[in-house]
């Protein structure tokens, strides 16, 4: 099984005031420690799709074994750059995890039993909760790519993520991670400061 990874990087940040994936985060910037567990696992190659500030990114990210990927269309969305992904990822692969730039918590043993999970059962959509609700990374089949691909720019993915309830596995686990994204100050410090209580738990 082949599976991608994609991680969308292309937003403007505007909540935050500042771009997401350049802010600190330990030794490293937010965009570099999210991709470090798509990087251990088992995927095939990790593509990173780029549109805001695209350049400034990428120059941080030339030290890193990933693919860049360009969404000309990122002001219409985080569906666009999914489909940028979609067209651009040649041969078309097995399947494709997406995953968030501002969910830096997300570990790599969630992302190792995602893969699992969608080796062993085959379904075409495998989705994490935690109490009941869905959150990132997911994995989705090639089976969905051309309907993804014919979504308009009003559309989000949730139209096909929820619209196949038999091919649909979701995978509760017992982290909130999966829910929690940076997309304001207070969230990045939150964010900041629980990296910082992990890492003298471990001095």
């Amino acid at each position: 099984m082949r599976v991608v990874g994609v991680l969308l990087a292309a937003g403007e940040s505007r909540r935050m005031g500042r771009l997401k994936a350049l802010l600190p985060f330990g030794e490293h910037t937010v965009i570099e420690h999210v991709l470090q567990p798509l990087l251990q696992a088992e995927l095939a190659e990790v593509a990173v799709v780029l549109g805001h500030r695209a350049a400034e990114i990428a120059t941080v990210l030339q030290r890193w074994p990933v693919r860049l990927l360009h969404n000309p269309q990122y002001q219409h969305g985080m569906t666009t750059s999914v489909q940028a992904a979609l067209r651009a990822l040649q041969p078309v692969p097995d399947a494709y995890m997406l995953a968030l730039v501002d969910q830096p918590h997300v570990p790599l043993h969630l992302v190792q039993q995602l893969l699992a999970t969608f080796s062993a059962t085959r379904k075409g959509l495998v989705i994490p909760t935690y109490a009941g609700k869905r959150g990132h990374p997911i994995i989705l089949a090639s089976t969905y790519r051309a309907e993804i691909l014919a979504l308009g720019p009003e559309h989000g993915l949730n139209v096909v993520t929820r619209g196949h309830a038999e091919d649909t596995l979701e995978v509760p686990v017992s982290y909130e991670d999966i829910l929690q994204d940076m997309d304001y100050p207070d969230e990045y410090e939150a964010a900041l400061q629980r990296l910082q209580e992990h890492q003298r738990t471990r001095e």
